[in-house]
């Protein structure tokens, strides 16, 4: 069993909700547009990312997840590309849900959006903005800075999820993205780099943390300890 608790967000979600009180789309509500952005030796097919896909889509809600380049040995500018081109258009109702390496590329796609934009929100999984000495063939990823102000005024619904034994991203590196981008943060004490052969073919957390943002739930995050 993983030991799974949760912190309170410090971003507050605004009043007013487009979806009913179990997470399905209320009636007569827009759907929301969801972007999944896999990271490193990663496809669309892996991991949990496919079972996120038909749980939204069984709500209602268009759902991609985008194919990054080169997965096994990327490049960031083209992943960066790559994400300016699949993703043309962002509004209140387009969310983000990104792991380990997608993470960063994300925030800098997030970063080259003209000022003013807003999203619904982004969910944040085994994600760093540090160098990781383990792995430097990605510091490219890491050496642009991101301006997490930026990333702040983009959306209030930010939530970052951690593995406390994460044995790739080092647990303080995602505790670090999460203090700097002042977001929610999910713990899961035992869930590795949440990787199929970790046993995450199915995400729970995060799906709880979109219909939170999606419910317009007034915080993040469930402050409720669960396991799983």
């Amino acid at each position: 069993m993983s030991i799974m608790t949760t912190h309170m967000a410090t971003a507050q979600i605004p009043a007013g909700s487009n979806k009913s009180g179990n997470g399905a789309p209320s009636e007569g509500t827009p759907s929301a547009t969801v972007h999944i952005i896999h990271g490193y030796s990663a496809s669309p097919s892996d991991h949990w990312f496919p079972w996120l896909k038909r749980e939204l889509e069984a709500d209602g809600h268009a759902v991609t997840i985008h194919p990054m380049p080169d997965s096994d040995a990327p490049d960031a500018d083209a992943w960066k590309r790559t994400l300016e081109r699949r993703i043309p258009a962002t509004g209140p109702g387009t969310f983000f849900v990104a792991h380990s390496l997608g993470c960063i590329s994300l925030l800098h796609y997030l970063n080259a959006l003209p000022e003013g934009t807003t999203i619904g929100g982004i969910v944040l999984v085994s994600g760093f903005s540090q160098p990781i000495a383990s792995l430097p063939e990605l510091d490219a990823f890491t050496a642009p800075s991101v301006s997490f102000p930026a990333i702040q005024a983009l959306t209030p619904r930010r939530v970052v999820i951690a593995s406390a034994n994460d044995p790739i991203v080092p647990f303080a590196h995602t505790v670090h993205l999460q203090t700097m981008l002042d977001a929610g943060l999910i713990t899961v004490e035992r869930g590795g780099h949440f990787l199929a052969s970790d046993g995450f073919t199915e995400h729970p957390a995060v799906l709880r943390a979109l219909a939170r943002m999606l419910s317009g739930s007034a915080e993040d995050t469930d402050p409720q300890t669960t396991t799983h």
